[in-house]
């Protein structure tokens, strides 16, 4: 995660959630393609949306990948997503990802994974209305988790 600081600047404390949080992570993919390459491309619009405990969006924003790149990071929680899937989850399910990805210096746990909170559908559920577009999510399950690892190269203030 170094070099990705020292290819951007040191970047200013994000609160989660907002379209500044996932724009700080936009810049840092972006500035380490050489990663992205290993990993191999990205062609998605993915959706993460963060609820209350009672399921209430909170926030949704959309992620455009492109190859090795994000291309464009929209909020849509008033509606317009175009997403091929939206990963779903309580603000404290997200927190906990987050604060693991910090605690590991850019890696969770084994236990706060995007594919372990995933898998059974609980605590995150992966929806869409394509079943085809929602199962691109499972084959860039690795670098949408590298593309959340880069929150630990800055520190994350929650609401």
């Amino acid at each position: 995660m170094s070099a990705t600081m020292k290819e951007t600047g040191s970047l200013a404390p994000a609160r989660f959630p907002s379209l500044d949080w996932f724009e700080h992570l936009t810049r840092l993919m972006n500035a380490n393609r050489a990663r992205q390459e290993q990993l191999g491309y990205v062609d998605c619009v993915a959706g993460f949306r963060v609820t209350d405990a009672s399921g209430s969006t909170r926030f949704e924003v959309e992620v455009t990948f492109e190859e090795f790149s994000v291309t464009g990071v929209r909020d849509v929680t008033k509606g317009g997503s175009r997403a091929d899937f939206v990963l779903i989850a309580t603000l404290d399910t997200w927190r906990e990802m987050i604060e693991s990805i910090a605690a590991g210096h850019g890696r969770p746990d084994l236990e706060h994974t995007l594919n372990r909170l995933s898998h059974m559908g609980t605590p995150i559920q992966l929806t869409g209305d394509d079943v085809l577009k929602t199962d691109l999510y499972f084959r860039y399950a690795q670098s949408l988790q590298e593309f959340f690892n880069a929150s630990a190269c800055f520190e994350t203030v929650f609401d």
